[in-house]
């Protein structure tokens, strides 16, 4: 007898009880379990609080679970030592269900449906040691109000899991950008009827969720949580879904910091005038952006003595801004060309940026795990600042020996070729069956249409005097056609499909089809 019962203490010890090993309800009876994407699941629930609350974090503390749901973070807590819990859920189903669920544990769980913005008004400061927000930030669109209200009720420290703002997940943000990004069809799941309800919201990075809570005395003392990746938390993984190796969410556990500097806003800066001062002449802004117009006017004045319009060094140094000052809708065009490939049924199509320039479509395709990428240049200057993770090619002429291409993209270069006709048929050659011709040129326009593009020059800070320059370099050099030339043309070398898809005082881009 006394072997058996050794032996089942250590068994006991070898595999101790779990939070949920005797409440198979929370995961069972919750309707979230029938989504198609992140099902609810033991494991799953195992998995997040483990690492949102684990024991030692918990232990003696009194929580608030704002957006509690079906309650299980409860059941977590109080399995692993918390001294109270208390839920707040505005959904009367997930509140009566978390209430009968924790019921096991007499007062020490409290379950109130209620709105959380009310809940966080009508609560005395420092009520709580802990609160934990797990996919509910992202509901509201006042986020610094939300964690100031949340803040003002914890005595130790907040827990937060959110998602990333959808411009990081989709690589045109960096994620050190403090930044808040809205959607406008973001998901919170219903009760009942196994479905979810849309609605505008606000996404904050981490970044700016340093800073917002900084505001209110608390730091992190770890970057972030660290969520395992297994098929049971495939929210937190969106590389399945082929854009990015980004996790869909991110936690952190912010800590009141009583010997932290404290953050101070302009807005409490201002009336007293006690912030940091910087003097007009020491703003760095203001000194790069005049070096770089000194720089592109130096180089205007040079090109005007000769004659020439060229893509040399000096242009190739200021490139992206002379774009951004002087194309008309250059990002909105770039973005255009992102989905349209981004609707391809080839996961890894093989793409041809034509007049590269310094790579910022290659940069942002391979962002977006884009790999068979390549660039054609002609300009040696342009290309040896360009982005390097794609094939660069340089050369005056379309690169056919690299064809087939799924995607070639030309923009704002086909109208410095002069023999564009030529240069179209090479492309033609080069595409794929099926294949895709996105094209941006500057038309020919009335002078009503051009004084419009000046106009958006000159809203840019392109002087006067640049303007000019620039319009005696390019003569000669740019030659527009009709934006019917360019219907016909395509039309007559047998591209199908031939559509404008953006269009912008003289500016026009084209989207064709080759045959199959």
């Amino acid at each position: 007898m006394l072997v058996e019962q050794i032996s089942s203490t250590s068994v006991e010890e070898m595999n101790p009880k779990l939070a949920f090993d005797d409440f198979p309800a929370f995961y069972e009876d919750d309707n979230r379990r029938n989504r198609g994407f992140n099902p609810v699941s033991k494991t799953f629930l195992e998995t997040k609080f483990s690492v949102l609350l684990p024991p030692h974090v918990v232990k003696d503390k009194h929580i608030l679970d704002l957006g509690s749901c079906y309650g299980a973070a409860g059941q977590w807590v109080l399995f692993n030592g918390a001294a109270s819990y208390t839920g707040v859920e505005v959904q009367k189903n997930y509140a009566e269900q978390s209430q009968k669920l924790l019921s096991h544990w007499g007062q020490s769980a409290t379950v109130i449906q209620q709105d959380v913005r009310s809940y966080l008004t009508q609560t005395p400061p420092n009520h709580f040691d802990l609160a934990v927000v797990a996919g509910m930030l992202y509901h509201f669109i006042d986020t610094k109000s939300i964690i100031d209200a949340i803040c003002r009720l914890c005595k130790e420290s907040v827990i937060v899991e959110t998602n990333y703002p959808p411009g990081m997940r989709s690589g045109k943000l960096p994620l050190d950008v403090a930044v808040t990004e809205y959607v406008s069809d973001q998901e919170v799941n219903l009760a009942e009827g196994n479905q979810s309800m849309l609605g505008i919201s606000a996404t904050t990075s981490l970044p700016a969720l340093d800073i917002l809570f900084g505001l209110n005395g608390f730091n992190k003392q770890q970057p972030k949580l660290s969520f395992p990746i297994s098929p049971d938390t495939i929210i937190y993984d969106e590389s399945v879904l082929g854009d990015t190796d980004l996790q869909i969410r991110f936690a952190a556990h912010y800590y009141r910091d009583s010997t932290a500097k404290p953050l101070v806003t302009l807005e409490s800066n201002l009336p007293q005038q006690r912030g940091e001062k910087r003097h007009w002449t020491d703003d760095p802004l203001a000194k790069s952006r005049t070096e770089a117009y000194q720089q592109q006017a130096n180089s205007l004045k040079k090109d005007n003595e000769t004659g020439q319009w060229r893509f040399d060094a000096n242009i190739a140094q200021q490139f992206d801004q002379i774009a951004r000052r002087e194309i008309p809708d250059y990002l909105r065009v770039i973005d255009l060309c992102m989905r349209v490939i981004g609707k391809s049924k080839l996961k890894q199509p093989k793409i041809i940026d034509v007049g590269s320039a310094l790579g910022e479509t290659l940069k942002q395709l391979h962002q977006r795990g884009y790999e068979n990428i390549y660039g054609v240049e002609c300009s040696a200057d342009m290309l040896a600042k360009s982005f390097d993770k794609a094939t660069l090619i340089h050369s005056k002429q379309f690169p056919e020996e690299h064809a087939p291409f799924d995607y070639v993209i030309n923009n704002w270069t086909l109208h410095f070729i002069p023999e564009r006709v030529a240069y179209l048929e090479a492309i033609k050659r080069s595409l794929a069956p099926g294949g895709t011709l996105i094209l941006t040129d500057k038309v020919s326009s009335s002078e009503c249409t051009h004084d419009l593009y000046y106009d958006m020059k000159r809203a840019n800070g392109v002087s006067e005097q640049e303007i000019e320059q620039k319009r005696q370099q390019i003569e000669g050099i740019l030659v527009t056609k009709p934006f019917t030339w360019y219907i016909e043309t395509l039309d007559h070398l047998g591209f199908e499909h031939i559509e404008i898809i953006n269009a912008n005082t003289a500016f026009v881009t084209f989207m064709a089809i080759n045959s199959s």
